[in-house]
């Protein structure tokens, strides 16, 4: 369950810091480059796993781009969605913070539980992600 931003902050689940836009390019260069990377990866039963995990991955760095520009660090991926909802709610639809909390709970169960990533999921992740990684892009230009 994604909690209030602050709580993030009370209980150390996200740190304030100085602004850094030069990490901020770094990770949205990074989101880039990796799903350049997986975008051509054929999807099936068997990569499904991976191309979600990757392309989950991007969202995550995107999204910890635009909290390291505005002075802060996590340390989860809750906190990072419960930012994103707070501070770029006006960006991002409450269907974007749904669904990037979907796929973070849907890669804890790939990673920690062995749950198999259907095709369709990382296939609607790979849209996910395309997407929330060009609005950040966009966003960073502000």
């Amino acid at each position: 369950m994604i909690i209030p931003f602050a709580k993030y902050l009370k209980i150390g689940k996200a740190k304030r810091k100085t602004s850094d836009p030069e990490e901020a390019k770094a990770l949205l260069s990074q989101a880039h480059d990796r799903l350049d990377y997986v975008k051509n990866k054929e999807i099936s039963v068997r990569t499904a796993k991976f191309v979600f995990e990757d392309a989950y991955e991007a969202v995550r760095e995107a999204a910890q781009s635009l909290m390291s520009m505005k002075g802060f660090k996590p340390y989860s991926h809750e906190a990072t969605i419960s930012f994103i909802k707070e501070f770029h709610g006006n960006d991002f639809t409450e269907e974007d913070i749904s669904l990037f909390d979907y796929f973070r709970q849907l890669r804890n169960d790939s990673v920690y539980k062995a749950v198999k990533v259907l095709p369709e999921d990382a296939k609607d992740c790979m849209v996910f992600a395309k997407e929330f990684v060009n609005k950040v892009k966009f966003k960073q230009k502000d």
